[in-house]
């Protein structure tokens, strides 16, 4: 077992980071029993608190630590999938036993893949599709829909939607495809043309919304003020001779009139009705005259008006003298009179300025809020208009499209029977799907460089139904393709008939494999340290340059004569030599001398006796790999290896090639 830091042994006890670890574990058994009294027993020492932004309990999720160091394991097949040296269509497998982090590491070849996209040797469309094989869907179906919902985002901003179109009608009638996208168009259109009413007619309706208020709503508070006042109204109005024939329609259109004026207009309509109305204008005239009859009357007892009547109007003079005091008092009524036609005037302005000052108020009111309701309810209307004169003009290239590819004779006679849509099932459609896709993949700016499937699950299925769902999943990928398998490969080898039969058939799908270290190798005190020394946090996901470097070099020429002359070991067919070529490609980024790993990436892909031997020749053996005794193929391999390496092949380098090759073989 290996060993753990005194540090991590403190925090698995339960004391805090600061705290100092004891000399061994023994030590505290002893400190708990003193063998002499003590004057007092020491205050206990209280774990400070974590930090509030520190995990302390931890869930099992792919964006947790990478605590098995998997990142590293997935880089090489994160840049098979985005290298544009890969052919395609290619199938890669993650293998590992349940609880050997393969859902983890789809996750992290997930976002390594995208990370890696654009950089240096790799493609910068690539569009990653994750599906789960445990949603019960057919491998087909499941790989068209996945597909079709990656290409539908827009990854990276690029719009699909005419390849996506296209190729959904693959495999079906041209006629029938091109006659449904012109009636989707045209239903389009003829939503758009109603939510373009609707936009005219709430603009309208805004332009005319005070006259809708005022005349059209009932219930609105002018409304209601004018009927709850229409008495007054009514009174008011006809003193000024302004009522007409319907005194409360003249009173909404005066409120209409004032709630659109500003200050000024509002004071200039304040002081007309002083002056301006008919019935003022009577009142001031009577104000005057009495005002200049009150300064007749009282002018009149005075003697130099006197003096100037005729002898022969004495009599009149007399008694005008004599009555002097009813003068005084004569013009003194005059003079309030006037002052009383004055208020009279002042008060009825008053009045009616107050009934159409209240009601521009209250109709300012209703405007203001009825006016934020119709400006939101505009925006939803502009909102939608747009979306959907963008879906028209879609949905128009799409039937120009469609009419394209039916050779412009969508209208001159009628699309295939039902029979023939009626007998496309949804698995066939699915397959005419993706193979319209691969033709499509990496042609074109409007196509994607390539389509990346991640799918996980698969050791949820029973057996035989994961074995249906692989070998659907190799003959429903085409050109453009990558897909990345994550299951166990050990409990399909029953299934297929025992390891010989399990080793053809997977060799015959997969054409590269990366073996996760299983839960037997794990060092649990190693495991636990690195958990708590990350506190549970997912690790910045960081790209090797020099690993990339290195899986993309092509080969030199003392690697291909080196391979030459292992290539009896491990080329029993065309299929395995491909097989080996690849996974040779993806450990020889792992920094192990490239003579050592080739020699053990060939013995890891050659038959029983021959791994069996070199087992036990790095077991018993030390300091440097000799002869061994075991087929004379092997031995001539590591003489090839031990030439090429210029020089003896140590024991230690030799067993780190043997774990990094058996990385990449296929197991079972």
């Amino acid at each position: 077992m290996a060993d753990i830091s005194d540090a991590a042994k403190v925090r698995l006890l339960g004391g805090g980071p600061g705290d100092k670890p004891p000399a061994s574990l023994s030590s505290l058994s002893q400190a708990s029993a003193p063998t002499e009294p003590v004057a007092k027993p020491a205050a206990p020492t209280v774990p400070a608190p974590a930090p509030a932004g520190q995990a302390i309990f931890l869930s099992d999720s792919d964006e947790g630590a990478d605590a098995l160091g998997i990142a590293e394991l997935i880089q090489p097949l994160a840049q098979l999938c985005a290298a544009a040296q890969t052919q395609t269509p290619f199938l890669a497998a993650i293998l590992g036993p349940s609880g050997a982090g393969k859902s983890f590491a789809i996750g992290r070849l997930q976002r390594a893949i995208e990370a890696l996209r654009g950089g240096r040797g790799s493609l910068g469309r690539v569009v990653v599709a994750r599906l789960d094989a445990a949603d019960g869907v057919e491998a087909p179906i499941a790989l068209a829909s996945a597909a079709y919902a990656a290409l539908d985002r827009e990854p990276g901003g690029a719009d699909y939607s005419a390849l996506l179109d296209e190729s959904a009608h693959a495999g079906g009638d041209p006629l029938r495809a091109a006659q449904a996208a012109s009636d989707r168009h045209e239903e389009i259109v003829r939503k758009l043309e109603a939510e373009r009413a609707q936009l005219d007619e709430a603009e309208a309706r805004g332009a005319r919304l005070a006259d809708a208020l005022l005349f059209e709503t009932p219930g609105s508070r002018v409304d209601v003020f004018a009927r709850s006042r229409r008495g007054a109204i009514d009174a008011r109005l006809r003193r000024f001779d302004l009522a007409g024939p319907d005194a409360a329609a003249s009173y909404r259109e005066f409120v209409r009139d004032m709630a659109g004026m500003g200050a000024a207009g509002r004071v200039g309509l304040a002081l007309r009705a002083i002056w301006g109305f008919p019935g003022q204008r009577r009142l001031i005239f009577w104000a005057i005259f009495a005002a200049l009859a009150g300064v007749g009357v009282g002018m009149l007892p005075q003697e130099s008006i006197l003096s100037a009547i005729p002898l022969q109007a004495q009599t009149v003079s007399d008694w005008i003298r004599d009555h002097a005091a009813w003068f005084a008092t004569g013009s003194k009524i005059l003079y309030v009179l006037a002052v009383l036609a004055l208020v009279l005037n002042l008060w009825r302005a008053i009045g009616v300025s107050s009934l159409l000052f209240r009601g521009a108020r209250l109709l300012n009111q209703d405007l203001r809020d009825r006016r934020r309701d119709l400006d939101a309810r505009l925006a939803r209307l502009n909102q939608r208009v747009a979306a959907l004169t963008a879906d028209a003009e879609a949905a128009a290239r799409q039937a120009e499209a469609a009419l394209k590819r039916a050779g412009g004779k969508a209208h001159t006679r009628a699309p295939g029977p039902e029979f023939i849509k009626a007998g496309h099932g949804p698995a066939s459609a699915a397959r005419a799907f993706l193979a319209a896709l691969g033709e499509k993949v990496g042609r074109g700016p409007a196509a994607p460089d390539r389509i990346v499937f991640l799918i996980d699950n698969l050791d949820a299925l029973a057996p035989g139904a994961a074995i249906g769902w692989i070998g659907a999943a190799h003959g429903a990928i085409g050109p453009g393709a990558v897909a990345v398998l994550a299951l166990d490969s050990g409990r399909l080898v029953e299934p297929l008939g025992g390891p010989r039969e399990a080793r053809r058939r997977l060799d015959k799908w997969l054409q590269a494999v990366v073996n996760l270290p299983p839960r037997a190798g794990m060092e649990g005190e190693r495991l636990v340290a690195r958990l708590l020394s990350t506190d549970g946090k997912p690790s910045l996901l960081s790209i090797d340059a020099k690993a990339v470097t290195a899986l993309n070099e092509p080969l030199t020429a003392a690697e291909s004569s080196l391979l030459t002359a292992l290539a009896p070991l491990f080329a029993h067919s065309p299929r395995h030599a491909k097989k080996f070529l690849n996974a040779y490609r993806l450990a020889r980024s792992s920094g192990v001398p490239g003579p050592v790993l080739a020699l053990m990436q060939a013995v890891a892909f050659a038959d029983d006796a021959v791994r069996a031997a070199m087992a036990e020749e790095l077991a018993s053996a030390a300091g440097v790999l000799g002869d061994v005794q075991a087929p004379e193929t092997l031995q001539r391999a590591i003489r090839s290896a031990r030439a090429a390496n210029s020089g003896e092949i140590l024991v230690a380098d030799a067993r780190a090639a043997d774990a990094v090759a058996r990385r990449y073989a296929l197991s079972v």
